[in-house]
């Protein structure tokens, strides 16, 4: 996945919290499985897209009710896989890891969810529902007054 890749685009708003959140963006409230349950719109097979951006491909896939695989390709074969990921609930919390990083969820609902970074990251990102076919992540990197925002919309691609 391109978690680094950015340009210059619009902000998609992100939906309400159903935790609350802390001034440091852990959430207080604990996620549960009825949360996690929520992201099943993510399962399946997704094309990547930005404007400027090298396209990329992604498999999500629910192994149990707490653990999401993440594969990701460069190619619309799906036979380079560049990495894999994971998004998982543990003691109440949801996490994402890609490689050395992980991200911590401050929002879970059936609309979309939240990360922002805890180790080896400096980016936060949503991932947003648009319909059941049709999904975007929208990543913001950079400090304030220099931030730079990437929105990728990702379709399903039909097994």
């Amino acid at each position: 996945m391109l978690l680094g890749a950015a340009i210059t685009a619009a902000a998609i708003p992100v939906s309400t919290a159903v935790a609350q959140t802390s001034q440091r963006g852990q959430p207080k409230t604990p996620f549960g499985p009825k949360d996690f349950d929520k992201l099943r719109w993510l399962e399946g097979t997704w094309k990547a897209t930005a404007p400027g951006e090298k396209t990329y491909y992604e498999r999500f896939r629910f192994t149990n009710d707490s653990t999401i695989d993440i594969t990701y390709y460069s190619d619309p074969s799906f036979a380079t896989e560049t990495g894999n990921g994971r998004v998982y609930l543990s003691v109440g919390r949801v996490y994402h890891t890609f490689g050395p990083g992980r991200w911590g969820a401050t929002s879970v609902d059936s609309s979309g969810i939240y990360f922002v970074p805890q180790v080896n990251a400096q980016n936060s990102y949503s991932w947003a529902f648009q319909s059941p076919n049709s999904w975007t992540q929208t990543m913001r990197s950079g400090f304030s007054g220099r931030e730079r925002v990437t929105i990728y919309t990702l379709e399903r691609i039909k097994s």
